[in-house]
């Protein structure tokens, strides 16, 4: 999943960060992080974006983007991104004034963070310092530098207008408002004259670039886990055999029923099991039993809607629970045709055998309104099938009344 992400981002390196500083990246290396500064505060449940770091995995100048991985509200982990710093202002100059010009991220101290250039202005180099080097070259005179740097001291924007025997030069510089650095773009006079187009918002331009990356890292990073969890939940909640809802899964579904506004319109829950199904795994053997559980779910599966909650909660014993049903004499002929379905279900290796259901039904509100009600009273009135003789279908409160 990381690998498929670096190839559709300008991302470099993604890698998954453990409590203990291990690191795994996606192109296979591993090392420990947990002295890095970035890595302490990002445990600390901080969002980071460093300070130009090189990386030992493969010898280039980086920004390393960290955010935290919670568990439980706390901080287990971290997922973090390098970034190419040497492309930041290829790509964001390239742009501007068709690629010619030169332009440098630079911390308060005038240290050249990163730094590009068109084809004929390249006169400044990583190692330099952007005060020392404009004010030795006399391009700048000092005075004017001063204030240039208290300016950039302060986060503050300006323009410097640099001087070479007869050409003339703009340098310009922007706060970006990530960890004190400024963005300075250097324009020769010619070309600034042929387009006016010094641009105010710099950050902006840099944000964009950077951030429309990063935020599509981390939504893909997010959909595609919410897909795998959705997916993990949905088989976790599975029943391997007949691929019905197991008993935790069922349960789940029907209270987060109960709990919404639609449990207003009514439900009826039947219980049912597979009438000797003992006797059957005892005759025949275990795997013509989970063949006949097999089939038994797939009728199930065919015969209800596909809004109603079916599942497999033990060995022989489903669960029925249909929404919005409140009407006694449609629930007596679903239950009708469910038992004659059951007669006429083939399975081979039963020979003469004909499979049979007892089924015990509760409605809602009538008969309880909660899970654990509703479940109790129709295991109550499928027991009572089983006492008087299986193969038939009861109603709870039809039970009591005549019991009472």
């Amino acid at each position: 999943m990381i690998q498929s992400i670096v190839k559709e981002q300008d991302l470099d390196l993604i890698g998954i960060m453990k409590a203990d500083g291990d690191t795994y990246y996606n192109n296979g290396a591993r090392k420990n992080v947990k002295n890095r500064g970035y890595f302490k505060k990002v445990m600390q449940g901080q969002k980071i974006m460093s300070p130009p770091i090189e990386s030992k995995v493969d010898g280039r100048t980086k920004v390393i983007l960290a955010v935290p991985i919670y568990r439980n509200g706390k901080v287990t982990g971290a997922l973090g991104a390098s970034y190419n710093v040497g492309a930041l202002n290829q790509m964001l100059f390239n742009d501007i004034y068709d690629g010619i010009g030169f332009s440098m991220i630079i911390d308060t101290s005038g240290k050249i963070i990163s730094c590009d250039s068109g084809l004929s202005y390249r006169k400044i180099g990583i190692n330099d310092n952007v005060y020392d080097f404009y004010t030795k070259s006399g391009e700048v005179a000092e005075k004017t530098m001063k204030s240039a740097k208290a300016n950039i001291k302060k986060q503050k924007s300006g323009i410097l207008v640099l001087k070479e025997k007869n050409a003339m030069s703009y340098l310009a510089y922007e706060p970006l408002h990530i960890n004190n650095w400024m963005l300075c773009y250097l324009v020769p006079q010619s070309k600034a004259q042929e387009e006016f187009q010094f641009i105010g918002n710099k950050e902006v331009i840099l944000f964009a670039v950077i951030g429309v990356g990063v935020i599509t890292f981390f939504i893909l990073i997010f959909q595609r886990t919410s897909m795998k969890q959705k997916k993990m939940r949905e088989i976790a909640s599975r029943d391997g055999l007949t691929q019905l809802y197991n008993k935790a899964g069922t349960e789940q579904r029907i209270k987060e029923w109960l709990h919404s506004d639609r449990s207003k319109a009514g439900a009826v829950l039947m219980m049912m099991d597979v009438d000797y199904f003992k006797q059957i795994n005892d005759t025949y053997g275990h795997a013509v039993g989970d063949r006949v559980l097999y089939k038994v779910g797939h009728l199930l599966k065919s015969s209800f809607r596909e809004n109603d909650i079916v599942g497999r909660i033990g060995g022989d014993e489903f669960l029925i629970f249909m929404e919005g049903i409140t009407s006694e004499e449609f629930a007596v002929r679903r239950m009708e045709n469910l038992q004659q379905y059951f007669r006429e279900l083939p399975i081979e290796e039963l020979e003469e055998h004909t499979l049979t259901c007892s089924m015990g039904a509760a409605f809602m509100p009538k008969d309880g309104t909660t899970f654990g009600e509703l479940y109790k009273h129709a295991d109550e009135a499928l027991y009572t099938t089983k006492r008087n003789g299986r193969d038939g279908f009861r109603i709870y409160h039809e039970v009591e009344e005549k019991e009472v």
